[in-house]
């Protein structure tokens, strides 16, 4: 079973560059391009590899990007391959550590559900925050069939990995003083298919809107207190 807990960090960021992740990449885009402004800050929860915020890094010159993750060698490949003059990458376990300043603007990627202790690590993304800044979360939706059989087998096979439980983690952000903004779903096609036929992608926006059919759900929340 090929995963990001049995890939390298070059292995991994090979993995990602399908029809999945350039629409993740473009749904992060638009919101950053919505709330960048020069001299702001953005992080990255759960960079990885690092590319990805070096790509949005590369659109906004005047704005510095923070990308933060608890894999050491993932932070190591950022380092070497995706320097750039605005970005940093720093080895953060926000359940117990804290960036050295706060963001304007927040994204993580499939990144909630391998966390254990949800409160001490929402606490840390809270404080990771200015006042009313946003966070884009993006995770897993445990009501597609899909994406509940791929992260059933995962975690059968003894990886770090459980399905995102809405009903639970909602009461968590409004106890760690988020205000949840928007809720939908995203994303009809799995992240295997590489490539999808622009006649066929045209169909996706108003399929993925229905629950059992979007394979994440993406939340916008603000640090409201």
């Amino acid at each position: 079973m090929k995963t990001h807990f049995n890939l390298t960090a070059s292995e991994y960021e090979q993995s990602r560059t399908g029809h999945l992740h350039r629409r993740r990449r473009d749904l992060v885009a638009d919101e950053l391009a919505a709330r960048a402004a020069p001299g702001g800050r953005v992080l990255e929860i759960g960079c990885g590899p690092g590319a990805l915020l070096a790509d949005l890094a590369a659109t906004h010159d005047d704005v510095e990007f923070l990308g933060i993750d608890v894999e050491a060698p993932m932070i190591a490949h950022a380092r070497e391959l995706h320097a750039r003059h605005n970005v940093r990458y720093e080895l953060v376990d926000l359940r117990n550590e804290r960036p050295d300043e706060r963001a304007d603007f927040a994204f993580s990627i499939d990144v909630l559900h391998h966390v254990g202790d949800l409160r001490a690590f929402l606490a840390g993304v809270h404080d990771s925050l200015r006042a009313h800044a946003t966070w884009l979360a993006i995770e897993p939706n445990v009501f597609h069939p899909y994406i509940l059989l791929s992260q059933e087998r995962m975690r059968r096979a003894g990886y770090d990995e459980d399905h995102f439980r809405p009903w639970k983690v909602e009461p968590l952000f409004a106890e760690a003083g988020f205000q949840l903004l928007d809720r939908r779903y995203a994303f009809f096609f799995p992240g295997w298919m590489q490539r999808v036929p622009a006649a066929v992608a045209r169909i996706e926006p108003p399929l993925e809107r229905f629950r059992l059919l979007g394979g994440s759900v993406v939340y916008r929340l603000a640090r409201a207190t």
